[in-house]
């Protein structure tokens, strides 16, 4: 509902609409608002009786006081956004940008999360030991990864991002190993 055709009628309202979070009896008075609204009417009674015809009679400014309150209440009570669709979209998010930061801890983090938001990962159970050294192929070994951190029945789409996120840990770890040589190197030429 837009303002009220009648300038006096929207004063009225919005003096009505303010002064609900007033202090004092006097500033929520309707009164008090019927004299922001109409400021030659005699105060007292006289204000009290016109404000209270006035609320009776025109039924708009009723309407556009409570209006006026669902709007501040949708200001304040901001919905979030809790479903799964939505922090998975999220965790995705996180993990796209950390691939291309080329962040593998943060890949993992974001995949994990990804995986407890969908496939209800208890991370307080304690997990079972996993045996690596039986793994036959690069599947299994992303297959284990999941299961070693409560993932008992990892999916095709899972396993092949745990076997890539292996991959960028791997080649994250061969970084390391080639910078620290790097800096052997270096020292012992000084």
């Amino acid at each position: 509902m837009p303002a009220l055709a009648n300038p006096r009628w929207e004063r009225f309202a919005l003096a009505l609409f303010a002064g609900l979070d007033g202090k004092t009896r006097i500033e929520r008075a309707q009164s008090t608002a019927y004299l922001a609204a109409y400021p030659n009417c005699k105060p007292g009674s006289s204000a009290e009786s016109a404000a209270s015809q006035l609320l009776r009679r025109i039924k708009p400014i009723t309407e556009r006081v409570r209006e006026l309150q669902e709007e501040q209440s949708r200001k304040i009570q901001k919905k979030i956004d809790l479903s799964k669709e939505r922090i998975g979209r999220r965790l995705n998010l996180a993990s796209e940008m950390a691939e291309q930061q080329q962040n593998p801890a943060a890949i993992v983090n974001s995949e994990l999360g990804i995986a407890k938001v969908f496939h209800r990962i208890d991370t307080n159970s304690d997990t079972t030991q996993v045996d690596f050294n039986s793994a036959e192929s690069m599947r299994d070994i992303g297959e284990r990864l999941l299961q070693s951190i409560g993932f008992r029945e990892p999916d095709d789409v899972s396993i092949q991002a745990a076997i890539s996120a292996n991959d960028r840990f791997i080649d994250e770890l061969q970084a390391i190993h080639q910078r620290a040589q790097v800096l052997t190197v270096d020292q012992g030429t000084d």
